[in-house]
């Protein structure tokens, strides 16, 4: 072979280990691209279940105080419970860390109800009070069958592993489900259905920690888009419960209020009608525009929200 050619052949060799080693770097700086809007996105979903626990629990306390109902201490227990789990996340149990705050919510949003029963806003559709349609029903047959699947599972695993934390659990899932489908019974059934998701979503995490310890637990992303669309509906219809709650009655004919609110049904529409199309990722979207509204018209009124 002569020199000329054997020049050739190199250059051809160091021709493709560049292009090799390009089309490595960029599969590297795609791939980074996906694991940094992964962690924005989980980032951007821990941060809303933060503001919506904050907002609650502040609304609790607000209406607890004129009704003159002594709940401090639950109000107090809760604020440790999201401050517990904001040291979880950072400490990089995010699963626990969801655990957590969508206890602290719960228990904000139930006690919310519980304080305000007998008063006009227990009663609306926006206090969680809705009959379950024919789509709905099945839906919650299939998550409850699944919880109480998840739920066996981890009462096994528990035994064998005698694990008293576990244990724990699975009494308190036994509770979530019945109370999930009290709710249902009482024509609640989107507060039913918030309840059952923390009910699998409590089961999940144990088991996870059970099979492969906490640091197994990363994610605070949702099972599916629809579990997102369920979460965000829920959201929803609770920062319009609770313009309701903070809202003074003289603020309710401000020009701004009124403009606040009518874009917040107005997306709320535009969102139940991409939902039933599935398209969720724009009903989702959607939906938390609609909320953002609800939050202007709450701060607008002088009443201060995290978020």
């Amino acid at each position: 072979m002569s020199k000329k050619s054997q020049a050739a052949i190199c250059a051809l060799l160091f021709a493709g280990a560049g292009v090799f080693m390009s089309a490595n770097t960029f599969a590297q700086a795609q791939s980074g691209r996906v694991a940094a809007t992964y962690e924005g996105k989980e980032r951007e979903n821990f941060s809303r279940l933060v503001d919506s626990a904050k907002v609650l629990n502040q609304a609790l306390k607000r209406v607890s105080e004129q009704k003159k109902i002594g709940n401090a201490k639950l109000i107090a227990e809760i604020e440790q419970k999201i401050r517990m789990a904001e040291a979880a996340a950072a400490d990089g149990r995010s699963g626990e860390a969801r655990v957590m705050l969508e206890d602290a919510y719960l228990t904000s949003k139930l006690a919310i109800v519980e304080v305000t029963k007998g008063s006009p806003v227990a009663g609306q559709s926006t206090a969680g009070a809705e009959v379950m349609n024919g789509k709905q029903h099945k839906e919650y047959s299939a998550r409850m069958e699944s919880t109480k699947a998840l739920r066996d599972a981890l009462s096994r695993i528990a035994t064998e592993k005698d694990d008293a934390k576990a244990k724990a659990e699975v009494s308190m899932i036994d509770k979530l489900m019945r109370d999930a489908d009290a709710n249902v019974a009482q024509n609640n059934a989107r507060q039913g259905r918030a309840v059952l998701d923390h009910a699998y979503l409590r089961a999940k995490v144990q088991i996870e920690r059970l099979r492969g310890g906490e640091t197994l637990v990363r994610t605070l992303q949702f099972d599916s888009k629809d579990d997102e669309y369920h979460y965000e509906l829920d959201r929803n219809d609770t920062f319009q419960m609770l313009v309701q709650l903070l809202v003074p009655d003289e603020s309710a004919s401000d020009p701004r209020m009124k403009g606040f609110l009518e874009r917040a049904r107005g997306l709320r529409s535009d969102a139940d009608g991409k939902a039933a199309k599935h398209e969720f990722d724009d009903a989702i979207k959607t939906l938390e525009e609609s909320t953002g509204e609800y939050q202007k018209a709450i701060r607008n009124a002088g009443v201060m929200i995290p978020g």
